[in-house]
């Protein structure tokens, strides 16, 4: 399978990565390996083959959701934080769109 340029471009850009030609190149057949494995993957007949969710048995292995008191108070962290706004901290802009 052979992957175009523009198309790692276009996931360079999802990413929010640069690459040069050279990588492009290197991607580009990296990617058309992975995918001729999953079209191997695909031709498995898996038809008697049961859906497996997990694997582990286990169930609902999530933390507990519990508000914990804070050693300081709102005021004090809001003084500390480089910038806040309006009662919260302000933080920089990670995601463009």
């Amino acid at each position: 399978m052979e992957i175009k340029p523009e198309t790692i471009d276009w996931v360079a850009k999802l990413a929010y990565i640069e690459v040069s030609d050279a990588e492009k190149t290197k991607f580009a057949e990296r990617l058309a390996s992975v995918l001729s494995y999953v079209d191997q993957l695909q031709a498995v007949d898996t038809t008697n083959v049961s859906e497996t969710m997990q694997i582990t048995g286990l169930t609902n292995a999530l933390a507990s959701d519990e508000v914990m008191n804070c050693e300081i108070s709102r005021e004090e962290l809001l003084s500390r934080a480089p910038q806040s706004d309006r009662g919260m901290v302000r933080v920089p802009k990670v995601i463009s769109k």
